[in-house]
């Protein structure tokens, strides 16, 4: 049995660096990712504060700067179009060789937006 190791940084109390704190310091990050890489983890855990569309950036910033940990991307479901979705995640799988896998919320959905969006619900939106 093999036992296989993700990082997932850390965050402080203060809201404004909540999230993932060298994802947004291009030298730090570097130095940050070759660290968690030369460590022996096997994946990385982008689920950062600012939001989905700037995790898109984070995942495809640690793919480019990495070569072997599996970037682990906090997905929510519904907040962006399926399709939007579908080529941002396919551009940065192909980016990244392969190396991109998913973690998908769905508890993002409040039920005013059920009641008001015909795409809402856990249901329709995984399909």
């Amino acid at each position: 049995m093999s036992i296989e190791f993700t990082f997932v940084a850390g965050t402080d109390s203060n809201e404004l660096s909540a999230a993932a704190p060298f994802f947004f310091d291009p030298q730090a990050s570097a130095a940050a990712l070759a660290q968690v890489e030369d460590a022996g983890f096997q994946s990385i855990v982008i689920d950062g504060a600012a939001g989905l569309l700037s995790n898109f950036d984070l995942a495809a910033n640690a793919a480019a700067l990495t070569s072997s940990l599996q970037i682990v991307l906090t997905h929510w479901a519904g907040v962006v179009a399926p399709t939007v979705a579908a080529r941002q995640l396919a551009a940065i799988d192909a980016a990244s060789g392969g190396r991109l896998a998913l973690r998908i919320l769905v508890d993002g959905i409040a039920e005013d937006d059920v009641a008001t969006d015909s795409h809402a619900g856990h249901i329709a939106t995984c399909q």
